[in-house]
């Protein structure tokens, strides 16, 4: 019986057809650890870039949608039926928050500034 080793995330970036080489019992466990680092990507881009020069808290806090829908003018529900897509969504389980300072970029971005 031959073992066959199932490719490494960096390999299968760069030859997708190699999906076929993973296990179908392995799968659920690797699409779990992908939206684990999905979760944290997005997390630390929703975070404001620090400088050396800066001290204390960052200032930012995580918005419940009622709070976030607040500041974009929208609704909680438009904002949980598209938090996929918005860079400023942080996941916590099944729960969704936004980043307010996210928001803020996103604003000043959409703005054109």
């Amino acid at each position: 019986m031959a073992l066959v080793s199932i490719p490494k995330l960096s390999e299968l970036v760069e030859q997708p057809e190699k999906v076929s080489l993973i296990p179908s019992e392995t799968i659920p466990a690797m699409l779990g650890e992908l939206e684990r680092l999905k979760a944290t990507l997005w997390t630390r881009l929703s975070l404001p870039q620090r400088n050396g020069n800066e001290t204390g808290e960052s200032g930012d806090r995580l918005l419940d949608a009622k709070e976030a829908a607040a500041m974009l003018h929208t609704s909680a529900d438009y904002l949980y039926r598209h938090s996929a897509k918005l860079p400023f969504t942080v996941r916590m389980g099944r729960k969704v928050l936004f980043s307010e300072a996210g928001i803020g970029r996103y604003i000043r971005a959409r703005m054109g500034r």
